[in-house]
């Protein structure tokens, strides 16, 4: 079997594509794939069915949708009871969201920049869209949130590795998108400032330094962070584009 979940949610079994109709049964799968191969316990499948509402018949409920769910699946006995709770088998490799990290995990751990790119590049071709389809259920909306900010931090090391392998003014490109996207991000602030200094837009550069400031005093009060306020000292002096160390800083992805 092969589960889906970041973006559209889809079970699928070698080509046949398995339907998953109604949202009960896609926030009760989505549940056990964020728990996969543990047991979940029946009151907090059934808080996330209900959302914490009062519903007198919430366990015998459960266990129809389950049952459904279990015929819904091409191999219905992965999904067991057992300890109180519920347990899906999900075999390694067969959920997109262990794909998605275990290349996203080698990526940042090597230290060859194309090989980073490479990976960080193919990690992102299992995302494509909102995980959970956007299912407002707290312990999903939660996993959302994680992932999507995993994948903006991948974001930003696939451009620091462009940017370390020379690919200036392409990465300027798509920081401009990413920075129009999350205009928060002080990480991606200064990679799309460095990226344009490198590529001998100096003046671009400054802009969307300015750019940063405005929407970083408008929207929070507070002056950029203090590596962007240093790059901007480093362009205005004139410094050679790339002198010294370049990496972007570890610093706070949005701004405070």
């Amino acid at each position: 079997m092969r589960f889906e979940v970041l973006g559209t949610f889809s079970i699928s079994s070698g080509s046949r594509s398995v339907p998953l109709h109604g949202r009960m049964r896609r926030t009760l799968l989505g549940v056990l794939l964020v728990r996969a191969n543990t047991f979940v316990p029946v009151n907090v499948l059934t808080e996330a069915l209900w959302e914490s509402k009062w519903e007198p018949r919430a366990v015998p409920k459960l266990h129809w949708h389950v049952h459904k769910l279990r015929q819904a699946l091409p191999e219905g006995d992965r999904l067991g009871f057992d300890n109180g709770g519920y347990r899906l088998e999900v075999h390694p490799g067969e959920l997109d969201v262990e794909t998605f990290e275990t290349l996203a995990g080698q990526a940042l751990k090597s230290a060859d920049p194309a090989q980073r790119a490479s990976l960080i590049r193919q990690a992102l071709t299992h995302w494509h869209g909102a995980p959970y389809e956007g299912l407002d259920v707290p312990l999903l909306s939660d996993e959302t949130m994680r992932l999507s900010e995993h994948r903006l931090v991948l974001l930003e090391e696939l451009y620091q590795a462009e940017l370390d392998l020379g690919r200036h003014a392409s990465a300027a490109v798509e920081l401009a998108d990413l920075v129009r996207r999350n205009p928060l991000r002080q990480r991606a602030q200064y990679l799309l400032m460095d990226a344009l200094w490198r590529a001998g837009r100096t003046s671009d550069a400054l802009a969307a330094y300015r750019r940063a400031r405005r929407v970083s005093v408008d929207q929070l009060g507070l002056e950029p962070g203090p590596e962007l306020r240093l790059l901007e000292r480093r362009i205005l002096a004139g410094e050679v584009a790339g002198a010294g160390a370049h990496r972007a800083p570890a610093l706070l992805h949005r701004a405070r």
